[in-house]
């Protein structure tokens, strides 16, 4: 019995959208649907997301509403007891789908799951595959930083509507969802095998710039400091805001990649058992 939704949002992504899909298509275990939520694309990439309206069932969005409200729309429409994401411009391994089902079938006590990761480039070499992640997330090894990449996400499909879905307000939505489910006491698991393609190519991703970064964390950082001060104390707010300078700084250029340099010198950094 087919279990899994699968939640593709799709804004502009004509280059990749059908890659996307076929490898979703090509799972040793097949998803009961694959939902893509238009956010409010351009007509021309609205006509040539229609051209695949026979391999997904396709919600359109009138405007851009942000990639967290669009999960959440394919997660509201969804009618699979799992949820899936998975980014437009992203693939997945053809085992997939048929582990994280396996394992969260064979383990009730666990609310979700995510897998390895090989971050590629567009002509699929692959620049770093990531594998060395705690097998269970809490507090302790999420403080600083997530461990979990969205197209590599499985997750039980009632608590994610429990816990509220993505948050259109914080920036970071990914890392605010799973501090959330720690912070609730959802168990998630890791499965370490890169089963997910993540890809980091020169195309305007968002994510790779400085200031989404920085602001983004500071979203975090407000709807989610009281927590991370019982973690451990003032301590830990300062280890955040240190690593939170390390990341911007290493993509930001000229004088501002100075200053977080600086601060990310000055401010007490994480220790790796912490």
């Amino acid at each position: 019995m087919r279990k899994t939704s699968v939640i593709i949002p799709f804004y502009n992504n004509d280059d990749y959208i059908e890659e996307c899909i076929n490898s979703v298509l090509q799972q040793t275990c097949q998803p009961k649907e694959i939902i893509v939520v238009n956010d409010g694309s351009s007509s021309k990439s609205r006509q040539f997301l229609a051209q695949l309206s026979d391999k997904v069932t396709i919600i359109d969005h009138d405007v851009n509403l942000g990639i967290a409200q669009a999960r959440n729309t394919g997660a509201k429409n969804s009618t699979g007891e799992y949820l899936a994401f998975l980014d437009a411009d992203d693939i997945w391994q053809a085992e997939k789908n048929q582990q994280q089902e396996h394992l969260l079938i064979n383990n009730p006590e666990l609310a979700g799951c995510h897998t390895g990761v090989n971050i590629f480039s567009q002509d699929m070499n692959i620049i770093e595959t990531c594998l060395n992640k705690p097998k269970i997330l809490d507090l302790k090894n999420s403080a600083i930083e997530s461990h979990v990449v969205p197209s590599s996400f499985m997750i039980r499909r009632s608590i994610f509507l429990k816990v509220g879905g993505f948050d259109p307000k914080v920036r970071v939505e990914d890392y605010d969802l799973f501090l959330t489910l720690i912070t609730n006491h959802y168990l998630i698991q890791f499965i370490p095998e890169a089963l997910t393609w993540l890809r980091r190519d020169n195309h305007g991703n968002e994510s790779a710039k400085w200031q989404f970064i920085f602001y983004g964390r500071n979203d975090i950082l407000k709807k989610h400091g009281y927590t991370l001060y019982k973690h451990n104390g003032l301590l830990s707010l300062l280890n955040f805001l240190q690593r939170t300078c390390e990341l911007s700084r290493w993509r930001a250029k000229g004088p501002i990649n100075v200053i977080f340099m600086i601060l990310s010198f000055i401010l007490p950094k994480a220790r790796s058992n912490e």
